[in-house]
Order: structure tokens, then sequence, then C-alpha cells
């Protein structure tokens, strides 16, 4: 029977649709306020092309800075009250004016995914979710060693058992601003990593000897032509 490679299960795993218990949890009620700390997203479903489109970190004061408008204190808001003030101040820009503002995280993966990068993502997204948007791990070998950072401390949350049962990341305990790390594994062990070593000591040797040996026969035909 035909022996089947670690990392094409794990291909297979981040591809699968996420469990049942996940889309139960995505049910969950919306959050209704912006919180500092945090971040937003704004969609203008009619105007794709909108340059204020995209996400956006809230800081510890409650502002967020967005194109055109510039800072605004969404601290303690609705999403109702935000996406007044936002069409009420891009009317003159926009062809079309009804603009969706929801609470985001903004989440890093770091380290061996496909896709390392910050995204802005609902609370309500799950953690197989966010790692689908990182493009997956790019390999099985420090699967076991993914840690969740937040500033220089690291967190006690078990990712693939979060990921494994459908959680949510609001649910997991992730904050925004946290950062999921995966280990880029090191070629440092087994055979191949001492054949590849082998060969560039013996490269580097080689350069040498060849060096050596032009500046000997340059010195032989110096002293032939006095």
């Amino acid at each position: 029977m035909p022996r089947i490679h670690p990392a094409f299960v794990l291909s297979v795993l981040f591809a699968l649709p996420p469990l049942a218990g996940a889309a139960a949890l995505q049910t969950q009620p919306r959050e209704e306020t912006f919180s500092a700390g945090a971040a937003l997203t704004v969609e203008i479903p009619l105007d794709t092309a909108g340059l204020i489109r995209g996400g956006y970190p809230i800081d510890s004061s409650g502002y967020a800075d967005l194109p055109v408008v510039g800072r605004i204190l969404v601290d303690g808001k609705t999403q109702e009250e935000v996406e007044s003030y936002l069409a009420e101040r891009l009317a003159n820009y926009l062809k079309d004016t009804h603009i969706k503002v929801s609470p985001a995280m903004r989440i890093t993966m770091l380290g061996h995914w496909a896709k390392q990068g910050q995204y802005y993502v609902p609370p309500t997204t799950t953690v197989w979710e966010a790692a689908r948007m990182a493009g997956g791990i790019a390999g099985e070998r420090t699967l076991g060693k993914i840690k969740v950072w937040r500033g220089a401390s690291e967190t006690d949350i078990p990712f693939l058992d979060m990921y494994s049962q459908g959680r949510t990341l609001a649910n997991a305990g992730f904050k925004s601003g946290d950062i999921i790390v995966v280990p880029v594994p090191r070629d440092n062990t087994g055979a191949w990593y001492w054949v590849k070593e082998t060969i560039g000591v013996t490269a580097q040797l080689a350069g040498v000897i060849t060096g050596f040996a032009t500046l000997y026969i340059t010195y032989e035909v110096f002293q032939k032509q006095k």
C-alpha cells in the first residue's frame, strides 16, 4: 500500500470546509460597538473601487485613521452611528453611500505560513478560516510548535485545539493585535543536511585550491619570461 506523505495530509486538512461546530459558533450575535485597541473594516457593496474600503486599526485612544475623512473617534460608537457619519462625510466623494462598517480584529500571521501577513477579520472568524486566509501552514515539521504572542508575552492559547474545535477567534481567546507564529523549520538535521554541508565545504576548498594554483602558474610563467 503506498505511503501517504504527512505534508499531503496537512494540505488536505487546511483545504477542508470548517467543522459543523464552526458554523454554529458563527451564529453568535455580532458586536455592535467599536473598542479602542481593536479594528474595523469598511465595505461599500456597490463601489468596489472605493478608496476607503479595507481594514483599519483603532488606536488606544479610540480613533481610526481613514482616507479622506482623517481621524475619527469610534470607541463606544455603534455601527449605525459610524456608518451614518461616514456616509455624510463622504457624500461628495462616493457614488454610493451605503457604507458597511464592522468591528474587526487585527491578526498577524508570521513564519511558516504560505501567505504570512496582517489580516483584518471579524471576531466571528474561525481559527480555521484565519489559517486558510494565510494559505495554510507551509509544512508539517513545526506544526506542534505554533505559538500565539500578545505583545512581548506568549499566550496559553492552544492553536491546534482551537482549530480542531472550530472555535471563533473571539471564543478561542484571541485579541486584536495577536501574532500567530509558526516557526520556520531549520534544515540542520538528517543525512541530507550533512550531504549539503559537505558539498558546500568541498566547493569552498576547491575554490581556494584553484586560486592558489592560478597564482602559482602565473608566478612560474612570469619567472620564465625574465
